[in-house]
């Protein structure tokens, strides 16, 4: 299942993204990114209780899943979704952490392994400081 928070079908606006999967290939929306670009990003597994498309509860858990989360970059110029540079990745674990944009381009949050036989997903957060980060060397 996929469920993005008041059911909408697209990224929630231009700077963060919040998204519910529980198969391979589920990603948050891709987000524009300059050079300094300031990249945060929390991923847990998480239950989703369905009551309507356009309002579910997402309950995240501290207890890590057993996953393979893949942070893609594709360059601004409309380069494909089958091209992305893979920039980073986490497995089986709570992510809370932030990660600066070496380039600009466009980023986003991809599952590319998952086991969801307990019922399970994750929630995925990836958000864009405009701002950049003060002080750090690119």
């Amino acid at each position: 299942m996929f469920y993005r928070p008041g059911g909408a079908s697209k990224r929630i606006n231009a700077q963060q993204d919040t998204v519910y999967a529980d198969f391979i290939g589920g990603a948050t929306g891709w987000l524009p990114v300059a050079k300094g670009n300031a990249i945060s990003v929390n991923v847990s597994r998480a239950a989703l209780v369905f009551q309507t498309a356009a309002q579910s509860i997402i309950q995240p858990s501290a207890v890590a899943g057993e996953y393979q989360i893949l942070m893609e970059m594709k360059m601004t110029g409309g380069d494909p979704d089958q091209s992305a540079r893979p920039i980073d990745q986490w497995q089986n674990l709570v992510v809370a952490t932030s990660r600066v944009a070496h380039r600009d381009g466009w980023v986003r949050l991809r599952i590319v392994n998952i086991n969801n036989s307990d019922g399970t997903g994750l929630v995925m957060d990836v958000q864009v400081n405009r701002t950049g980060v003060v002080g750090a060397v690119m």
